[in-house]
């Protein structure tokens, strides 16, 4: 399938109902859940922003979302950070790379991690895909055209 304009908006269609269900699930809160991320790559992941519900307008929690629709075989977890320190998705992507990072090299040593993502069944082989998906993250986090305003 060659990927197009209309793919990606379709995919992100499709990612914004998993984002607001994963937000309700994690009893996230929030005020306004944005309908198109702030950064994504179709189809494999997105950074969406979710609205401070005691300050509207500003950003309350970033979330990172890898494919819901089951196409990848490895998707990239969801996972959620507080923006309070995090003001812009750059740096939300670095300190998603940051925590991935540190919860890849606890798993790989066989220590258990409570929280988000959560790691489930072959822990071993979760670390491993997290640690290489923190090591993409980081990357897309440094890579200054990625950030460029247009």
């Amino acid at each position: 399938m060659e990927w197009d304009d209309s793919a990606d908006f379709t995919w992100c269609e499709q990612q914004f109902t998993a984002i607001q269900s994963y937000v309700q699930a994690q009893q996230i809160p929030h005020g306004l859940i944005c309908d198109w991320p702030e950064w994504y790559t179709a189809p494999y992941v997105g950074l969406w922003v979710v609205e401070d519900p005691q300050d509207p307008g500003y950003a309350g929690h970033w979330i990172l979302a890898g494919d819901s629709t089951g196409t990848q075989p490895q998707p990239v977890p969801f996972d959620h950070l507080p923006a309070e320190d995090l003001t812009e998705p750059r740096e939300a992507m670095a300190a998603f790379a940051k925590r991935w990072a540190a919860l890849a090299a606890k798993a790989s040593k066989g220590e258990a991690w409570q929280g988000s993502p959560a790691l489930t069944g072959d822990v071993a082989a979760q670390a491993k895909q997290l640690a290489r998906q923190a090591q993409l993250l980081a990357m897309w986090a440094n890579d200054e055209e990625l950030w460029a305003e247009d």
